[in-house]
């Protein structure tokens, strides 16, 4: 290697003597702790401070109902998050609050992980805090650590193995497989996104001429470990039928074709922040120019493609631009020590600021009666989704008290979705709602109406709901109102009582079942 190359890649020798240095390999980079843990530190209390703006989310009110029904597995995801819903509520009760502190924890975990990866790919002190600025700023991760769900503990499970991923590229003992495995496995208990990572990663290494780290036994028995550590949700997966694939297919059809696959990159650009995408998308450009880390720009590119083809969500690669911003960390860097006046301050408050100002997408920072005439949440409608399920559950409730007496006390809820399940299970006991069912997602394996018998208060739409083909009345009862005008998903919904049902419950409850995103 020239000295030049042996220059812009400061592991280069390191990685030319791994067989004799294997645990020196971070030998002569410093990890800045400083720097990483205050934008942790920050950002777990900027997540903190803005924990309960507006209120639950619909997924969090559907993972407190599975924290009270742990298993193995349900049919949206896998058994970590409602297991850690479950600790939640054993430590601070179902408080918005306690639930919340956990993926701020994990965006600060984050933050620290993705400084050792700009460390592990050569990046100084500028670079570590840029990176470390960057990511803790970005408008999707904002987002994501705002809310307790699958996603945020997926972003974590993603960072280490890129850390890992980076070590290995750099030179550390094969053996550290393992570790990735591990991770992964640990990964697929929360979210089945890490599968990508497991496409995508060979494919990197033999595009970006590394496919030698493939060979010997310690990458098979990493990814068999993952396998292994997997299996107790594979074997609930087989049992109930695969509904894996029957939500991935709905994932598919709502992300994908044509249209999908053509805003997907746009997505990226405005999710992560126009204003930090240059730092980014130098950090691409970044890799393809360092030999030893090139198969993590294929590894990015790969995922990329994947997820347009198949229909992903968009912010299913957001784990990825922790490298990239890490890279983008080092360009930065250089950029400014080639200058003859740089200003480092200067470029970091820019940065900082341009975080700032897109908060308010990502975080409850304005009143929530704002959303009723400020689409400032287009980009992120799940902050949305987190306003008005007090409002709608008391709704419903009224619905219940204007039923005749001999009705009230058996009456049922039926809903569409498990957010308005879950809500009714949050809130319905201060108004003497019983337990709601639900033919969405794991709800319908928990089962009919006990009494075909009682009156049902439906919510959703009577097509929707196919309520026509199950009961031989149905009257309609008034719409969710949340109070305040913002126009979310149950703004607006119908309410239907329900008479009279045309065969018993444990006949038509298959009918009801819906496994959809």
């Amino acid at each position: 290697m020239s000295g030049r190359a042996a220059g812009r890649h400061p592991y280069a020798a390191l990685v030319s003597r791994a067989a004799t240095r294997a645990n020196q390999e971070f030998a002569d980079v410093r990890w800045y702790r400083g720097p990483a843990l205050g934008a942790a530190v920050g950002l777990v209390g900027l997540q903190l401070a803005y924990a309960t703006g507006y209120g639950f989310h619909r997924d969090e009110l559907y993972f407190l109902a599975e924290s009270q029904r742990l298993s193995w597995g349900y049919v949206s995801e896998p058994p970590f998050t409602p297991a850690l819903a479950w600790l939640s509520r054993q430590l601070f009760g179902e408080s918005l609050l306690g639930l919340r502190l956990w993926p701020a924890l994990a965006g600060g975990l984050v933050v620290v992980l993705a400084t050792l990866i700009c460390r592990t790919l050569g990046g100084g002190r500028l670079a570590q805090l840029t990176t470390a600025v960057c990511v803790a700023l970005s408008t999707v991760w904002l987002a994501i650590f705002h809310l307790f769900g699958t996603s945020a503990f997926d972003q974590l499970a993603w960072a280490v193995a890129l850390l890992i991923v980076a070590r290995l590229l750099a030179g550390a003992d094969p053996r550290w497989w393992l570790g990735v495995g591990a991770v992964a496995g640990l990964g697929l208990l929360n979210k089945h996104t890490l599968v990508l990572l497991g496409v995508a990663l060979p494919l990197g290494l033999l595009l970006g001429g590394r496919g030698k780290l493939l060979r010997g036994r310690w990458p098979w028995l990493g990814a068999l470990l993952a396998l292994l550590i997997v299996s107790p949700n594979l074997a609930w997966q087989a049992r109930n039928g695969w509904p894996l694939l029957d939500m991935s297919a709905s994932i598919s059809e709502a992300e994908g074709g044509p249209l999908g696959a053509l805003l997907f990159v746009p997505m990226q650009l405005l999710t992560l922040n126009p204003f930090l995408a240059p730092v980014w998308l130098a950090g691409l450009v970044w890799l393809f120019r360092a030999p030893w880390f090139r198969p993590l720009a294929w590894t990015y590119l790969v995922a990329l493609a994947v997820l347009m083809a198949a229909g992903g969500k968009f912010y299913y690669l957001a784990p990825m631009y922790l490298v990239l911003f890490a890279a983008g960390g080092i360009a930065v860097q250089r950029w400014l020590s080639a200058r003859t006046r740089p200003r480092p301050a200067t470029l970091l408050v820019a940065l900082a600021a341009a975080g700032l100002v897109a908060a308010p997408v990502g975080l409850p920072i304005l009143p929530a009666t704002a959303h009723a005439d400020v689409p400032v949440a287009a980009a992120n409608p799940d902050l949305l989704e987190t306003i008005g399920w007090p409002a709608h559950v008391a709704r419903i409730a009224a619905v219940r008290d204007g039923l005749p007496a001999e009705e009230r006390a058996d009456a049922i809820v039926l809903t569409r979705n498990y957010g308005q399940a879950g809500a009714v299970e949050r809130f319905g006991a201060a108004f003497g709602l019983g337990r709601p069912v639900s033919g969405h997602n794991t709800y319908w394996l928990w089962g009919p109406p006990p009494d075909e018998r009682a009156t049902v208060i439906a919510v959703g739409s009577r097509e929707g709901l196919g309520l026509d083909r199950a009961f031989r009345d149905v009257r309609p009862a008034g719409r969710l109102d949340n109070g305040i005008g913002v126009d979310n998903d149950e703004q607006g919904t119908p309410l239907w009582i329900c008479r009279d049902p045309v065969a018993p419950w444990p006949q038509l409850w298959p009918t009801f079942r819906r496994y959809v995103a």
